[in-house]
């Protein structure tokens, strides 16, 4: 069985509009192997991002019956899809001499994803879900999703491989590939699909995965704890972004094991 996952490629023409341009085939057998090895936080990443797939938004989902339901999450989408390349440079820009090695991997993964805001864009365009791009720039985001941007912004600055890997690569990119399994056969169902969606069905699996290669091999126990914290982290904010989307404050917070934790909630009247 064979998956496709960004490698290094040569550049491609400004003609060539393929979203899967720049993939290759890997063997699953592989990224199994990678997911074993890093099985101390892949087993919580995998274990918290069930039960976000399992809550109320994925329900909603399942309940479209046309693609202006999904309008406003597109929008909001759009925003995200926008920003993160520019957060994915800024971590490129700003990496240190000792960081070098990194370098091509943050640079193909904002390569890769540079363009898909447009291609959103065009599906909203077809399908009458805005009329015009300056409809775009009324939107106002929600505080879920400026939270879950900023939580990008923030492992740029710091400059740290280890949580920008765990928060954005492995968590976050793991919970984004749970949300285009779901909502690119739906919006095939319902007689609109598009490469924006299908795209990120493989892509973002494999890069949750191959992030884990990049995360340093000598680690405390108490490192590891602190990097399993901030993968959980992401995972919350993304659950909390997702469910902003359709007017619902959800905020699910995990044990280091990757089961939910138990908070209070606070009523307000």
């Amino acid at each position: 069985m064979e998956a496709t996952i960004a490698t290094k490629l040569p550049p491609q023409s400004a003609e060539n509009t393929d979203p899967f341009a720049g993939y290759r085939k890997i063997s699953a057998d592989v990224l199994a192997d990678i997911a074993n090895k890093y099985a101390w936080i892949a087993d919580p990443i995998h274990r918290a991002s069930s039960y976000v797939r399992n809550m109320p938004y994925f329900e909603f989902i399942e309940s479209m019956s046309s693609p202006q339901d999904f309008k406003s999450s597109a929008v909001q989408l759009f925003y995200h899809s926008a920003t993160f390349p520019k957060v994915m440079g800024l971590m490129l820009g700003m990496t240190p001499l000792s960081e070098n090695h990194m370098m091509s991997f943050y640079a193909e993964h904002a390569s890769g994803e540079a363009t898909h805001h447009q291609m959103l864009l065009d599906w909203m365009l077809k399908y009458g879900l805005v009329k015009h791009f300056e409809e775009l720039q009324r939107v106002i985001t929600t505080p879920e999703t400026n939270a879950c941007v900023n939580l990008a912004y923030q492992m740029a600055l710091e400059q740290d491989r280890d949580k920008w890997l765990v928060s954005l690569n492995c968590g976050i990119e793991r919970c984004s590939n749970d949300f285009f399994k779901v909502v690119a056969p739906k919006m095939s169902a319902l007689g609109v699909g598009d490469a924006y969606f299908d795209v990120h069905v493989e892509a973002d699996e494999h890069h949750s995965i191959m992030g884990l290669e990049y995360i340093s091999t000598k680690l405390s126990d108490q490192r590891k704890e602190v990097l399993i914290a901030k993968s959980l982290e992401g995972i919350t904010l993304w659950a909390a972004m997702l469910h902003s989307w359709i007017g619902m404050t959800a905020f699910p917070v995990f044990n280091l094991d990757g089961s939910l934790a138990r908070r209070r909630a606070v009523v307000l009247t």
